[in-house]
């Protein structure tokens, strides 16, 4: 009786889990009127319902930075995601394109953004969302100005010697600041 009462209640939650996930489908989304809008969603990645993936209708669609690129922009978790998965990666970023309307270079910015920290990323969406005419992030070019690119690089030698001397004395059974003691006896 026991069994027959949770495999009955199972089947009810995962029915209704169904039905609440297809609702979704019957949700409206009406875009502002506008040419561009219209031109730019038929050049927009489109998605095959049989092989369950994104795929790019243009050229430029496939354009976009490299590894390097999402590295210094936004860091190296979105460089490692991106190099362990870049199927999944790219696939990210043709349906941000797609829902979002935006070229591959600003959908590929907002997904690096979006992965290095997803609630940041969110809540800066939300506020060029409710304030249209305000303050816009630009994921592509920011961080990419040679001062900052300096600064990016300076502070990475600084981490990576760091993490060196760490591996080191982890090896040898040095303590981390002996050689303090080195410079200060001379």
């Amino acid at each position: 009786m026991f069994l027959l009462f949770s495999a009955t209640r199972t089947t009810t939650l995962v029915l209704l889990f169904h039905i609440i996930i297809s609702a979704e489908a019957f949700t409206l989304v009406v875009p502002p009127p506008s040419s561009t809008t219209t031109s730019a969603l038929q050049m927009a990645p489109r998605f095959d319902p049989f092989t369950e993936t994104w795929y790019p209708t243009t050229p430029e669609d496939e354009q976009g930075y490299g590894p390097i690129g999402t590295l210094l922009r936004t860091g190296p978790k979105p460089f490692i995601t991106r190099l362990i998965n870049p199927a999944a990666y790219n696939q990210g970023i043709y349906k941000f394109m797609n829902k979002e309307n935006m070229s591959r270079m600003e959908a590929q910015g907002n997904f690096d953004a979006y992965l290095e920290n997803p609630n940041d990323w969110a809540y800066q969406y939300m506020q060029e969302r409710n304030n249209p005419g305000g303050f816009k992030r630009d994921y592509v070019n920011g961080g990419m100005d040679p001062k900052a690119l300096v600064l990016k690089g300076v502070w990475s030698s600084v981490v990576l010697g760091l993490a060196a001397r760490g591996v080191y004395c982890y090896n040898t059974g040095e303590y981390f600041y002996d050689f303090l003691k080195v410079m200060v006896k001379h």
